[in-house]
């Protein structure tokens, strides 16, 4: 069962992890890093519960209107990947490792190019066909 969390719940954590981090830093501070990577890990999947709701009437309301398919798909991919990514590249930054967030950043640039070629060459081939060229 997926629960959803409410703002308070997420704000409650985030400042939670927040101090836990800040105390251990002064001691442990690879601790620190890893409460920091638990405690963002815990806020996505809190966030990724409560929007299950959301995805699902997105889908229904592009079925509805006949968008949905590889359009769709590649959409909540993006949006995925650009979560994941910027997880990761906080993560990093907090780290100290700022050339390696970059790299991060930079691959997932790289994932959404790669996932919507096939929308741009279907793009393509239909002003094509309007254009009457073949």
């Amino acid at each position: 069962m997926i629960m959803e969390l409410d703002i308070f719940t997420l704000a409650g954590l985030a400042l939670v992890g927040g101090v836990l981090c800040v105390l251990l830093k002064q001691y442990k501070p690879e601790y620190a890093m890893l409460v920091s990577v638990c405690c963002g890990v815990l806020l996505f999947g809190g966030v990724l519960a409560s929007l299950a709701p959301a995805l699902q009437t997105v889908n229904g309301l592009m079925q509805k209107a006949a968008v949905g398919g590889p359009y769709a798909a590649a959409i909540v991919k993006a949006l995925g990947i650009c979560y994941v990514t910027q997880l990761a590249a906080d993560s990093c930054r907090d780290a100290g490792q700022s050339a390696i967030a970059g790299k991060v950043e930079l691959c997932g640039r790289v994932l959404i190019l790669l996932l919507s070629l096939p929308l741009f060459e279907n793009l393509i081939e239909i002003a094509c066909r309007l254009m009457g060229i073949e």
